[in-house]
């Protein structure tokens, strides 16, 4: 993922790995490191693990999309997944939205407890866990997907009117978090339109089916932040923002990084 920004002293490329996750191995599915060069003299700058930093700008654009879009009061956040990306949007979304739970689900019982242990020491929110997917679906007022799972992760039905969904996982042609009715019902947002129906699983899928349409898509993020009122949200729709990653944001936040030695 290669970047610049005109203006920047720095130009940047993230080289990133995806593999399936294995449930009985600690290793995280993903694995980033960005190299950060000099704009004008071609000079590497630094190397930057990219784990945490790719987490917690994921995260910020997720909740930029959650302030813009979600309902203004709303109850249990759901996150489901239990990943890095997954804990770096509790605090994000705390700072746009006041919950009284957060509700997680992920495949092992492990991982779940590991999660709740670890978040509920930087936060004053009770963080409870769900049996199932469906359940986080089925409560969440804001929920956040964050796993790489190939198939959608609950019935699109599930989730109730008024809700908005963040899905930051599966950025994979083949893979997706969200089926089809969850689409076809939302109120769609992405980071690139562009990239999103070339490689997103969860956009792609349902446009080869024909279920919907590239104008599905609404807007851009950027396009919302430089005028929100693109979109008028009704009481109940259901607001989506499907995020891949953006090489420009890894571009900005490495060059702050650097900037600051």
């Amino acid at each position: 993922m290669p970047a610049h920004l005109v203006g920047l002293r720095t130009v940047s490329v993230k080289v990133v790995s995806v593999k399936p996750r294995d449930h009985k191995s600690s290793l995280p599915s993903t694995s980033a490191t960005i190299y950060v060069f000099d704009s004008k003299t071609g000079s590497e700058l630094a190397r930057i693990a990219g784990d945490n930093l790719t987490a917690i700008r994921t995260a910020a654009s997720s909740a930029l999309a959650t302030d813009i879009l979600a309902l203004k009061e709303i109850d249990t956040l759901g996150i489901i997944g239990t990943g890095k990306q997954a804990r770096a949007h509790v605090p994000a979304i705390l700072e746009v939205r006041e919950v009284s739970q957060v509700l997680v689900y992920s495949r092992s019982k492990a991982h779940r407890a590991a999660f709740v242990r670890s978040v509920s020491e930087n936060i004053s929110v009770p963080v409870n866990t769900a049996t199932s997917a469906e359940e986080v679906a089925r409560k969440s007022d804001v929920l956040v997907l964050a796993t790489s799972s190939p198939v959608p992760l609950f019935r699109g039905s599930t989730v109730h009117l008024g809700a908005h969904v963040n899905a930051i996982g599966a950025s994979l042609p083949s893979s997706r978090e969200m089926d089809t009715t969850l689409l076809k019902r939302s109120v769609l947002v992405v980071d690139s339109v562009e990239q999103a129906v070339a490689t997103y699983g969860d956009i792609m899928i349902p446009l080869k089916e024909k279920a919907i349409t590239r104008s599905h898509i609404k807007a851009e993020l950027g396009e919302l932040l430089l005028d929100p009122g693109i979109i008028r949200r009704g009481k109940n729709d259901i607001t989506n923002f499907k995020a891949g990653g953006l090489g420009v944001l890894d571009a900005v936040f490495a060059d702050y990084l650097v900037s600051r030695l």
